[in-house]
C-alpha cells in the first residue's frame, strides 16, 4: 500500500506516485484481466462487494447524529473528534454510505471535528430520491455552519466531489478548501448507457435495491449538473487537491485535466499511476497526508499549530 506523500502539494503543482513493482506473475495477471478491469470496478462500485473494512473504532470516539434539513431530508451523520474543531466533511460517492470513511473518522487529530453524512437516498438519511446535483448539496447545508463559524474543508468522492465543488461556488464563504478525488467533473465525459435507461423504467426500478435506483437516477441526471456548474468554477478561488488514478474507469483521469484548465485558483494535483476509482481503500494513507497538507494551507493563523500533524 503506498502512503505518505514526498512532500505537501503546492497550488498547481503535479506530483506523480509511481505504481508499486509487481512480479513478473504479477504482471502476467494484470495483463490477462485487464480487459475485464472496467466490469470488475462497476460490480465493485453498485456492491461494494471487497471494500469491507474490519476496523476497530475505540469506544466512545465515534457518534451518530440526526440533523435536520430545510430540504425536509434529515440527514444521519456519523461525527468523530473534538467539537467545536476545525470541521471536515466527508461525502460519499454513488451509491455509498458515511461509514465509509470509518478509518479517517477512527484517527482524528486533535483539534478537528470530522462528519461523515449519509446523503439522501442512502442509509440512515432514508429512501427518498434527490437526483439533482443542486439538492444533494442543498441538503448538505446544515453541516456547513454560518459565520462566525470558521468554513469547512469539503472531503468529495466520486459522485461527492461535484457535491463539494457545488457548494464551495454556492457559498464561499463557508468553504474554506476542497480534497477531491476521483471526482467527476467534465459533463462531455457523462454518457448514459442503455441499461440505465432501461433500469429507470418504472417496471425496472421496482425490482433494483432502493439505494441502486436512487443512484441510477442521479447518475443519469448528472450532466446536467455538471453544465451547470462548469459556469460557476471560474469564481473559486480557494484550495484545491485533486487526486486521480491514472486507471480509473469509472472517473476518467481526464476529469482531473478539465478542472485544472478550469480552476482560477491552480488546484494542486496528485496523480497515482495505475490506480483504480477505489483511492478511498487503496490508497487511505495518502489521502490522510493529502488532507493534513490541505488543512495546514487553509488553517487560520491562530489555529496553524492544531493542524500540525497526526
Amino acid at each position: 500500500m503506498i502512503s505518505d506523500l514526498p512532500h505537501c502539494p503546492i497550488p498547481g503543482e503535479i506530483i506523480q506516485i509511481a505504481a508499486p513493482e509487481q512480479s513478473f506473475a504479477e504482471e502476467a495477471l494484470t495483463f490477462i484481466l485487464e480487459p475485464f478491469q472496467p466490469l470488475r470496478e462497476q460490480l465493485i462500485a453498485m456492491t461494494g462487494i471487497g471494500l469491507e473494512e474490519d476496523l476497530e473504532t475505540p469506544a466512545g470516539s465515534l457518534r451518530s447524529l440526526r440533523v435536520a434539513a430545510e430540504t425536509g431530508h434529515d440527514l444521519h451523520v456519523l461525527a468523530a473528534g473534538q467539537p467545536g474543531g476545525r470541521r471536515v466533511i466527508f461525502i460519499h460517492g454513488s451509491p455509498g454510505l458515511g461509514e465509509e470513511w470509518i478509518r479517517w473518522l477512527s484517527d482524528v487529530p486533535q483539534g478537528r471535528l470530522y462528519l461523515a453524512p449519509d446523503r439522501p437516498g442512502y442509509g440512515g438519511s432514508g429512501d427518498a430520491s434527490l437526483p439533482e446535483l443542486q439538492q444533494q448539496a442543498d441538503a448538505l447545508l446544515p453541516l456547513l455552519g454560518l459565520p462566525p463559524q470558521p468554513p469547512v474543508v469539503l472531503v468529495g468522492y466520486s459522485y461527492g466531489g461535484p457535491m463539494a465543488l457545488r457548494l464551495a461556488a454556492d457559498h464561499p464563504d463557508r468553504v474554506a478548501g476542497l480534497l477531491l478525488i476521483g471526482a467527476a467533473a467534465d459533463p462531455g465525459l457523462e454518457e448514459i448507457h442503455p441499461l440505465q435507461e432501461v433500469a429507470a423504467m418504472e417496471f425496472f426500478e421496482r425490482m433494483l435495491p432502493t439505494e441502486l435506483a436512487n443512484s441510477n437516477a442521479e447518475l443519469m441526471s448528472l450532466r446536467g449538473g455538471l453544465e451547470q456548474l462548469a459556469g460557476d468554477l471560474e469564481a473559486l478561488h480557494l484550495p484545491v487537491t485533486i487526486v486521480q488514478g491514472t486507471s480509473d474507469n469509472l472517473v476518467p483521469p481526464s476529469n482531473a485535466d478539465y478542472l485544472r484548465a478550469r480552476l482560477p485558483d491552480a488546484p494542486a494535483s496528485i496523480l497515482i499511476e495505475e490506480a483504480d476509482h477505489f483511492l478511498p481503500w487503496s490508497h487511505p494513507d495518502l489521502l490522510m497526508d493529502s488532507l493534513d497538507c490541505l488543512l495546514r494551507q487553509t488553517a487560520p493563523q491562530r489555529s496553524e499549530a492544531s493542524v500540525s500533524g497526526r
